[in-house]
């Protein structure tokens, strides 16, 4: 509403909350979200979605119909034509009035995205380019100057203005003084994230916030001694600098950014510009040479052309044009439109001159960009050795000449058409060299590379220039500081490459950032104000990042690890990528775009999807040569070139090259690779924990058409652009709470003044109180509105009452104003009365709590010192006992002999009376039972031949009564058909009536004569065998839609039908039952008579036929058979209550449970709602329940599972209960389903627990027995008449017991409980006996299922075509058993007719889950649904509402969950622990093979579950390989089970590295025993204890699987396992082992050294060869003289670290490898101990540069290299390994 003309009031103080809300507003917030659809009135303006695709996305349209209270409307849209919609399921969104606008979106009465997208473009249209949503700031590029709104009059508007306020329109600058207001006043960061597509204008908007930012701090410090002035002009004199070297011209966008860019902004404590700092992130480096038409070039390439001076560039290149220039002409466009190369070349020296850069410099600057240009022309071709030549033809050795001479570094040629390779150095100093020619092709990339490398040299040169210059005194950079990100927007072009995917990932991130931001600033704002807040779903991209950077298969690291490999390649990368991620859901299959594995993959981004080719693709579509993603992401120059350019002239040039040529020459082994993309995704991390600790202000900036021309407004880019930027979700988010906000001076200060005195004193002066009262008197539900501290938030459309508010006669709000102002001060009152009573009691309970705990602290104590005196004198007294037992002994062995004697002559005795009497008494029993059984027999066919007699009577004599009824009626008028008013009147005044009922239950004792209507309706039925009852839908299934909830009236309605039935006596395509006596509708066949009239529902209560009254079904039934082929029934509808309703959790198909409010409706089906993302509601029809089963889960948890012929549902309740009730009332509505017959009844006595609570008591209740076996018991006959159960069980066995003479007893057992029933007769006992065995349980597998139609409508699904995937409209019908799709065409052709055969088909029974779409598919209402084997189906439904019906049917209803049986075992995986790994020594085991050979052992731990609860089983086995490689991916391993062993020793040998033996007795074994050893006693000991230990019986112990271990610390990093080597032995330890002469090993060591380094090749030899040989024999003819292990190069590999404590180890913390997060197969451990040491290493490996060594606490232990992704995370492993450090 706008602000009122005169000055609002001072706010008022915040009120505090009533204590009583703290205990009940949860419960009521539970269901208070049921109602959010706004209700319709005739006359609304609609938006409705756009019919045609490309147009517009929505249609203005108006209601002119509104049906059974909201639920249905009917819309007319802008040609007149009016169509139906069901208001809750489809997209029908109320607008906002004509020309109605707001500065900020929330500020609109209606809030959706056509009303967005409409108040965007209505603001666009007047030049008001920017809008808040909340505090996230829109801007749409005007792509005009509108400098009008960015003058310094604009800026002094913003200052010490809050984001909103009043009198400060939407602006950039509100962001920009919010931002500098942060860092001023909690003097910590502050950051503004400006975000959107290329062209979308954020680099403009960056420079106004700068702008903005400088003229704020220089209205703080005046321009102090000219230094801001200064640093302002600086600041701001950078863009155009930067802008020359990083930006160019891109097919959206004239001046992209092609490099990222954070700004900070440092700020002193007074407010002023202390210095400033930029860094830069990805520089796009290929597009230095090579474009795509029409692109351009950097702007710094042309500007230099234009107007650089002749003696910077050369006599050569300035005769050339830039259409000469290979680097420039690869594109058409040259020059842009409106935009001068030579003015902008000058503003860039200008800027130069601004920083300080010196003339010289900049000459040097301008020289080599020169040489780059001509470099670019220069070309190769092959001679016939296919070694790349210069193209003389063409003149290109004058162009390498002039760039030798501008570059001034030696001759160019050579290292552009040969490498130099270089050999390892020998030991006298010398190596080979070796010269290597170029074929064209590489030639060409070579100077690509060189090209690139200075490029990205210079524009490092010129960033850090600006940074020196603008960074202030050497504390600046503490300062806090507002950070301007100003990073590139996602992007997809028609070829897509390394660039576009780091670039994407960036905006991945940056997008879950801003809706966390956005989520959490919502829930800040809620908790701030008061206001419940609530969880809602959203769109989580974290999948799709982690498929890009996660390790170890991320998309980032498998490209570094193809980069290593040697033989990489682009097709190896994408085929690794597309089959490592092809199960994922955020990496599309190629076949999408017919592309094959080896030429891209496509990952699915949450703004579209992308596809990324090869090389080898864009090259032939572009017909331009591209780098490869390989070269792309390394960054490494060759040493030649390092030292070539290193050594040049131009100072510049050799400044730039120095540092890198210096580091290759003190590295131990040239660089091969270093990681662009691992160096991006660390830049980004720390970026993103930058942002994450300041305060984000967000600009979403919106580029409104791609034409790039002003006023022009293309609606569907912008909603494309506002869902990707996540504008769309934040508005969804605040549509789930409150969205509309208005403070509360805004409304008291509008329509205070309308109201009168009276109401102002009623309400006094607080608004607050005021906009409550006119509120609750504009009948707004409680639930639509919620009063905060100083806003009143409303739910979405409920603020149309203030404009209706303004149009109303005070006479008439006046007095309603002050009676709802009384009401409210009365609740008020008593709230505070309440409140003061809880907290009192509250007080008074925890008093007593603590007197107690006093109380039983003081007794313990006492407890404490009474037992160690007893414990004294029980000791004394135990001594004196042992010697008088001893005494009684002898003397108790004596008279036990005795008694024992004596007792088994009794026994005899005893045991054949007993024999004798049992027989007895069994022939009594059953002599009982059979005469029992008969006479119960014959009573049951007595009664219902009574039964059928009585019947009988009746009909005729309601027929003879009918008859002359019938007669009167036709001399009456034929106005009164249907029966007058009176006999309405007098049936509800019938004792059978329900008027006045709020409770309702089944009666199902008349429900065997369902059977006459049956018969009745069924005759017609054989004679047209095409019509089915139980048929519905299109093709004969049965609808369930007339069962639903929405056709609810508010009160009791009385009304006439009237049914055509197709023949004469045929079927009216209706079930009926009795319901608490009375004939109600139970189902309604589609297609059938009562269908077509479509006025019946599920639960009409059916009064009489054709004017006469019936009462029970089979007045109904003689009614229907006797009326012609036009018969009227009586119908009355009652609103539809709700009989029990619970919170509950129900089993989901993914096996998880979830929160749902269910109700038991009086219409007989169950309502639901799910509490938890993503929230949707439906209903489950408790018709199709066939029985219930009470099974109790492994936990002990009871769960009641509703079996249907389709699913089986499982839910479980908070208590027992809740559960037996839901069991209790869903029995009898099953009951109604089927013919019972009454079997016995009667009273009985039923063992219930006492009400003192100890002990049990009998307790007499009416007993029904059914012929279904289901045995009920009521409070008395008549409850039992009215079908009001307390309580039921199956009979599955019963037992008669006699107690005594004056009590009987049945036991009677089920699955899930038990009941004692006990009469005092025994004959009575004998009969019900004899009824409960011949009264079975239902069969339920025998009933038929109903395939009921569940959900039908339009949706749309994927089809490959030649131009890529197109989405197609299809027709759906959702069955019970199946989800069947039609193509539109045939859908159309069927018209009202039957469908046919559906196209295609899924069984509920191959449906596995059914989820919300990931990427693009998530803003278009997308479902995967996934089947059992693999397969996804994919489709859109028409809108929001569709797809979360559709979700939540095929999740509750059709997928089917995993029922355990009861009772199974859940199966548990085997846990895999490595103990310890290592070198050892084996003696060979024949005598053939050498006598000691070096294998590589594992000993590991296989926990298993126990044989009971709570237990597990671990055991040992001993794995040896040949090497460490073959231990790696398991090659030919030998297992040694230790369970088997038998014993385990250690002994001394003579045999050098074999010295300490180790003896392992196995009996599986040809010998018997297992001989190892090695040199160092201490690694010999370490094994032998560990195998002792292990070898023997598996361990039981108490606990689960996992261990009791904690996890202190876990990521994924790449490790290096350093393996533990023994000391070199000495000439005299070798002497002294007597084996042989002390001369003898010094000369066969030497021997070995020497022949190893002649055998030594001048080249290092292939990993291969190094494998294949075998190793060196020793002296005494052993395996490998040297340790195998030391000989093998190990390589870092990825790997899941994890940190356990473990409090039971000897060191307390253990280093684990896992090759999964879920840490179930460990391949490696390292323990730890006290004094572990870990750092980083002293000489960083190449590309490692992060790693760090750990050091255990242990001689004899391996130590490990872990290299995590940054220097940060090596830092935090370090400190927490070693906390002392």
């Amino acid at each position: 509403p706008p602000p009122p003309p005169q000055p609002p009031p001072p706010p008022p103080p915040p009120r505090a909350a009533p204590p009583i809300l703290v205990f009940w507003l949860p419960r009521v917030l539970v269901f208070a979200a049921m109602e959010v659809t706004t209700k319709m009135r005739i006359g609304d303006p609609v938006w409705l979605r756009g019919a045609k695709k490309g147009g517009e996305p929505f249609e203005l349209g108006q209601v002119t119909n509104v049906q059974q209270n909201g639920a249905r409307v009917t819309v007319a849209d802008a040609s007149g034509a009016e169509r139906a919609f069901d208001a809750a399921n489809a997209d029908v969104f109320p607008a906002n009035p004509a020309g109605s606008t707001a500065p900020d979106h929330c500020g609109l009465i209606h809030l959706n995205e056509p009303s967005i997208l409409e108040n965007s473009r209505a603001r666009y249209a007047s030049d008001d380019i920017y809008t808040y949503t909340g505090k996230i700031l829109i801007a749409l590029n005007p792509f005009a100057n509108l400098s009008s709104i960015y003058s310094e009059e604009t800026m002094a508007k913003y200052k010490d203005k809050d984001v909103g306020a009043r009198g400060a329109e939407p602006h950039v600058y509100a962001m920009g003084e919010a931002a500098y207001k942060h860092v001023k006043r909690n003097k910590t960061p502050a950051a503004i994230i400006m975000s959107g597509e290329s062209g979308a204008g954020k680099t403009e908007t960056t420079k106004h916030i700068m702008r903005y930012l400088a003229w704020r701090s220089e209205s703080v410090s005046k321009k102090a001694e000219g230094k801001l002035d200064t640093l302002a002009d600086a600041i701001l004199g950078t863009n155009p600098l930067l802008e020359a070297f990083g930006n160019a011209k891109t097919v959206r966008n004239n001046n992209s950014s092609r490099f990222g860019k954070m700004m900070r902004l440092h700020f002193e404590p007074s407010g002023a510009v202390a210095g400033a700092y930029i860094k830069t992130y990805l520089l796009e480096k290929s597009r230095a040479v090579a474009i795509t038409d029409p692109e351009r070039n950097y702007h710094i390439f042309y500007q230099l052309c234009a107007a650089g001076p002749a003696e910077d560039k050369g006599s050569l290149l300035a005769s050339l044009k830039p259409t000469d220039l290979n680097m420039l002409n690869q594109s058409k466009c040259i020059e842009l439109k409106g935009k001068s190369d030579a003015k902008d070349y000058a503003e860039t020296v200008q800027a130069m001159d601004t920083l300080g850069i010196p003339k010289k410099e900049q000459s040097e600057l301008f020289r080599v960009l020169s040489a780059l240009l001509l470099l670019g022309n220069i070309k190769f071709t092959d001679d016939a050795n296919d070694k790349a030549v210069f193209d003389e033809q063409l003149g290109k050795g004058d162009f390498c000449k002039a760039a030798e001479e501008l570059l001034a570094c030696g001759a160019l040629s050579k290292n552009l058409t040969s490498k130099v390779m270089k050999g390892k150095e020998k030991p006298d100093g010398r190596r080979s060299i070796y010269t290597i020619a170029y074929s064209a092709k590489q030639a060409g990339a070579v100077r690509d590379a060189v090209v690139k490398s200075i490029y990205t040299h210079l524009f490092d040169w010129i960033v850090e220039k600006v940074n020196t210059f603008i960074a202030g005194n050497e504390s600046t950079p503490s300062l806090p500081y507002v950070g301007l990100l100003d990073i590139f927007g996602f992007e997809n072009f028609a070829h897509n490459s390394f660039e576009q995917l780091c670039i994407n990932f960036a905006n991945e991130k940056l997008q879950q950032f801003f809706l966390t931001q956005v989520f959490k600033e919502e829930e800040v704002l809620h908790v701030k104000e008061g206001v419940p807040w609530k969880e809602v779903e959203y769109q989580d991209n974290t999948p799709c990042i982690e498929l890009m950077e996660k390790p170890p298969n991320g998309i980032f690291r498998l490209l570094d690890s193809q980069c290593k490999a040697p033989k990489a390649s682009e097709e190896a990368l994408c085929e690794q990528v597309n089959e490592t991620h092809k199960k994922g859901g955020f990496l599309a299959p190629t076949r999408l775009k017919r592309m094959r594995d080896g030429e891209g993959f496509i990952v699915r981004h949450y703004a579209g999807d992308v596809v990324y080719e090869t090389s080898t693709v864009i090259g032939k579509a572009t017909k331009v040569s591209e780098v490869s993603l390989l070269e792309k992401n390394n960054d490494t120059l060759q040493e030649d070139w390092l030292e070539q350019l290193a050594g040049s002239e131009v100072p510049l040039l050799k400044s730039l090259f120095s540092p890198g040529w210096e580091a290759a020459l003190k590295a131990k082994k040239s660089a091969s690779f270093s990681s662009v993309g691992k160096r991006f995704v660390n830049d980004l991390n720390s970026l993103l924990d930058e942002l994450k600790a300041s305060k984000a202000h967000f600009v979403r900036c919106i580029k409104p058409n791609s034409k790039q021309v002003k006023k022009e407004f293309e609606p569907a880019m912008v909603l494309d652009q506002l869902r990707c930027s996540g504008v769309v979700e934040a508005v969804r988010v605040m549509t789930e709470a409150y969205p509309t906000r208005i403070p509360y001076e805004v409304i008291h200060g509008r329509y205070a003044p309308l109201m009168g005195k009276e109401v102002l004193d009623a309400t006094g002066d607080e608004p607050a109180a005021f906009c409550e009262a006119i509120a609750i008197a504009c009948d707004v539900a409680p639930g639509d509105f919620a009063l905060g501290l100083t806003k009143l938030f409303l739910k979405v459309g409920c603020g149309v009452f203030l404009e209706d508010l303004a149009s109303m006669d005070t006479a008439v709000v006046v007095p309603l104003l002050v009676a709802k102002i009384a009401e409210s001060k009365r609740k008020k009152g008593a709230e505070k009365v309440i409140g003061n009573a809880v907290y009192g009691w509250f007080l008074r309970k925890r008093y007593k709590e603590k007197r107690a705990a006093a109380a039983l602290a003081q007794h313990r104590m006492r407890t404490l010192k009474a037992r160690r005196e007893y414990q004294k004198w029980s000791k004394e007294r135990q001594e004196r006992l042992k010697r008088e037992a001893a005494e009684r002994t002898k003397k108790e062995a004596e008279e036990k002999a005795m008694r024992e004697a004596e007792a088994e002559a009794r026994r005899k005795a005893e045991a054949e009376a007993s024999a004798n009497k049992k027989k007895a008494d069994e022939k009594a029993v059953a002599a009982a039972v059979a005469k029992a059984k008969a006479e119960a027999e014959a009573r049951v066919a007595a009664e219902m031949a009574e039964a059928e007699a009585r019947v009988a009577a009746e009909m005729a004599e309601n027929e003879a009564r009918n008859a002359a009824k019938q007669k009167l009626d036709r001399k009456r008028s034929d106005s009164n058909v249907f029966g007058s008013q009176p006999m309405v009147e007098a049936t509800l005044a019938s004792p059978r009536g329900r008027a006045g009922s709020t409770t309702r239950r089944p009666s199902f004792f008349d429900a065997a004569s369902n059977a006459n209507l049956t018969e009745a309706l069924t005759e017609a039925q054989k004679e047209k065998e095409a019509e089915k009852v139980a048929g519905g839908g299109i093709d004969g299934t049965m609808s369930l839609e007339k069962a639903s909830s929405n056709h609810a009236v508010k009160k009791e309605e009385y009304f006439d039908v009237l049914i055509i039935r197709d023949v004469g006596k045929g079927t009216l395509g209706i079930a009926v039952d009795l319901w608490d006596g009375e004939v109600t509708v139970g189902a309604i066949t589609t297609g059938g008579p009562a269908d077509r009239e479509g006025t019946l529902v599920q639960g009409d209560v059916i009064k009489g036929v054709d004017g006469c009254p019936c009462n029970t079904i089979e007045e109904v039934t003689g009614m229907v058979q006797k009326a012609p082929k036009d018969i009227r029934l009586s119908i009355c509808r009652r609103p539809v209550s709700v009989v029990l309703e619970s919170m509950i959790r129900m089993r989901m198909p993914s096996g998880e449970w979830e929160p749902f409010a269910f109700r038991l409706l009086s219409n007989r089906n169950i309502e639901f709602e799910k509490l938890s993302p993503p929230v949707y509601a439906g209903e489950i029809h408790a018709r199709l329940a066939q029985s219930l089963k009470l099974v109790e889960e492994r936990g002990g948890d009871k769960v009641l599972e509703i079996v249907t012929g389709h699913k089986h549902f499982q839910i479980k309740c908070e208590t027992m209960l809740e559960l037996e009730t839901w069991q209790l009332r869903l029995q009898e509505v099953i009951m109604l389903q089927e013919k019972v017959a009454n079997v016995a009844h009667g009273w009985l006595l039923k063992e219930e627990p006492a009400q003192s609570g100890s002990g049990t008591q009998f307790k007499h209740y009416w007993f029904v027995l059914f012929s279904n076996g289901i045995l009920m018991y009521f409070a008395d006959m008549q409850r039992a008449v009215l079908g009001q159960a307390l309580g039921f069980i199956p009979v599955e066995n019963c037992v008669e017991e006699t107690r005594n003479a004056s009590m009987h007893t049945i036991s009677i057992k089920c699955s899930f409980k038990t009941w004692l029933l006990a009469t005092k007769s025994k004959e009575s006992m004998l009969q019900w006996a004899a009824s409960l065995k011949v009264a079975a349980p239902s069969d339920a597998s025998a009933k038929p299922a109903i395939d009921a139609v569940l959900a039908q409508g339009w949706c749309d699904l994927p089809r490959d075509t030649p131009e890529g995937e197109v989405w197609a409209r299809h027709w759906f019908v959702l069955k019970s058993s199946a989800l069947q799709i039609y193509p539109e065409e045939q859908k159309k052709a069927a018209a009202k007719g039957p469908l046919g055969e559906p196209s295609a088909s899924l069984q509920s029974t191959a449906m596995k889950t059914a989820t919300r779409a990931q990427g693009a598919d998530f803003y278009k209402w997308g479902i995967v649904v996934e089947t059992t084997d693999g397969t996804l189906l994919r489709m859109r439904a028409t809108g929001q509402s569709e797809m979360r019906h559709l979700l939540s049917t095929l999740n509750v209803n059709c997928i089917p969950t995993e029922v355990a049986a009861p009772g199974t075992r859940e199966a548990v995986a085997t846990l895999t622990e490595q103990l310890k790994a290592g070198y050892l020594y084996k003696r060979a085991e024949t005598r053939k093979a050498k006598p000691w050979g070096q294998r590589w052992f594992v000993l590991e731990v296989m926990t298993d579950a126990g044989p009971e609860e709570g237990t597990v089983v671990r055991t040992g086995q001993l794995t040896y390989f040949n090497n460490s490689k073959d231990a790696a991916i398991k090659k030919s391993p030998t297992v040694i089970h230790l369970k088997d062993a038998t014993k385990v020793q250690t002994a001394l040998g003579k045999t050098h590295k074999t010295e300490h033996r180790v003896l392992l007795s196995t009996p599986d074994r040809e010998s018997g025993l297992m001989e190892l050893g090695h040199g160092d006693k201490e690694v010999a000991d370490d094994w032998a204890k560990l195998l002792l230990f292990w070898i023997g019986p598996p361990k039981v112990a108490q606990g689960s699987i996992g261990g009791e271990a904690k996890v202190v610390r876990s990521a994924w990093m790449e490790v290096k396992w350093e393996a533990h080597r023994a000391a070199e032995l000495t000439d005299d330890d070798l002497a002294r082992s007597e084996t042989i002469s002390k001369s003898s090993p010094s000369f066969a060591r030497s021997f070995f050294r020497k022949k190893k380094e002649e055998a030594e090749p001048a080249t290092k030899p292939s990993r291969a060869s190094v494998e294949a040989s075998p190793p060196p024999l020793g002296a005494d003819g052993t395996e490998g003289a040297e340790d195998a292990g030391a000989d093998e190069e190990q390589t870092f590999a990825w790997a899941y670290v994890a940190l356990l404590s473990e409090p039971g180890s000897g060191g307390g913390l253990t280093l684990r490898q896992y090759t999964d997060e879920a840490m179930t197969t460990e391949v490696g451990r390292l323990q730890l101990g006290y004094r572990v040491q870990a750092a980083v290493l002293d000489d960083p490996i190449e590309d490692y540069e992060t790693a760090f060594r750990v050091v255990p606490d242990g001689k004899a232990s391996d130590t490990w290299l872990l290299c995590p992704g940054s220097d940060a995370a090596s830092a935090d492993w370090i400190a927490t390994i070693m906390p002392s450090a």
